[in-house]
């Protein structure tokens, strides 16, 4: 199998980038409850440039290989029931496992991480499933179970963004969208997308806390962090909560309002797929990849790509996406 290998955790993003190396390794003998993915797709998300940085949750034993997300075929599998059945089929996997990763041609995932694809979903829609898709239903699943007329939400112009203006307005939940870049106003617009707001505009934080007031916004989803979360919360009704998913922006919180979460019940806790996934009824994320797999085969939802790079092209890929994540996402193709 050929790889992409991690030698070392870099924090600068560059020189992790230049770290990387392609490497030729066996295949690693698989676990009763794995299986072997022959991967045909896998992106590059925040969470893999994160990782490769020493940055995320997640930490792995060196050399690893880095990619959490792809699409691909089970050729091998192991001795339990659940991996039998699996044998042959394609799948959307989301694996955070030591043993390998999906920036390979090959890797071992657990068979319970795998969900099985309809063939009319492409490999470049099926190797972005596992993970954006499922976070953007489950915090819109959060607004309609809080009753929310309208939710905030910033990094509005990316992937995860898109997929929550999308579920919300099919669930008639309007959103407030935060882009950081003067250009997305107009894309936003184009994609029909309403209630866009500049950070840098001189009347962003007026304007979006009349917004928040007449549409009565009390969620808010923030994907950066930084002086956005106290933003994003001050200018929120009395009673609002701001779920925090990702750090685009850093790993600290800041201008939250002290005097909001003391006299107005305003909040701020985290969200997390794998522990929303993980409290969900048995079978019910099955039938939620369904319904999502539905609302891609309908062109109700879509991945946007921006490139397709070979294996041995991931320096100019991975730079590629660095540089314009909200333009779609990038893929490796082994």
């Amino acid at each position: 199998m050929r790889a992409i290998q991690l030698p070392a955790y870099q924090g600068n993003i560059i020189r992790a980038l230049r770290s990387l190396e392609i490497v030729e390794n066996t295949l690693p003998a698989l676990l009763d409850d794995e299986v072997m993915v022959e991967v045909r797709a896998a992106p590059a998300n925040p969470s893999d440039l994160a990782f490769i940085q020493g940055g995320y949750n997640v930490r792995k034993p060196l050399p690893a290989i880095p990619g959490f997300e792809g699409t691909g075929k089970i050729v091998f599998v192991g001795k339990d029931e659940h991996a039998h059945k699996l044998l042959g089929k394609r799948v959307s996997f989301f694996s955070q496992s030591e043993r390998g990763g999906s920036w390979a041609s090959y890797t071992p995932v657990k068979a319970a991480d795998c969900l099985e694809l309809d063939e009319r979903i492409p490999d470049e829609q099926a190797a972005c499933f596992s993970v954006n898709p499922f976070t953007a239903y489950a915090m819109v699943e959060l607004a309609k179970n809080n009753g929310s007329k309208a939710i905030v939400q910033n990094a509005a112009s990316g992937q995860v963004g898109r997929f929550i203006n999308s579920l919300a307005g099919m669930s008639g939940i309007a959103v407030i969208n935060i882009v950081r870049k003067e250009e997305q106003l107009q894309k936003m617009a184009d994609a029909g997308f309403e209630n866009v707001l500049w950070t840098q505009d001189e009347e962003f934080l007026p304007r979006l806390k009349q917004l928040a007031t007449a549409l009565d916004a009390r969620l808010a989803f923030d994907a950066a962090g930084g002086v956005q979360s106290g933003h994003m919360l001050s200018c929120m009704p009395e009673g609002s909560t701001l779920y925090l998913y990702g750090a685009l922006a850093g790993r600290t919180l800041s201008e939250i309002p002290a005097s909001d979460v003391i006299f107005k019940k305003k909040a701020i806790t985290g969200f997390n797929m794998n522990e929303w996934k993980a409290k969900l009824p048995k079978d019910e994320f099955e039938k939620i990849s369904r319904r999502l797999q539905q609302l891609f085969i309908s062109g109700d939802l879509k991945t946007n790509v921006q490139g397709r790079f070979p294996l041995a092209d991931y320096e100019k890929g991975l730079m590629q996406y660095i540089r314009g994540m909200s333009d779609g996402k990038v893929l490796l193709i082994p």
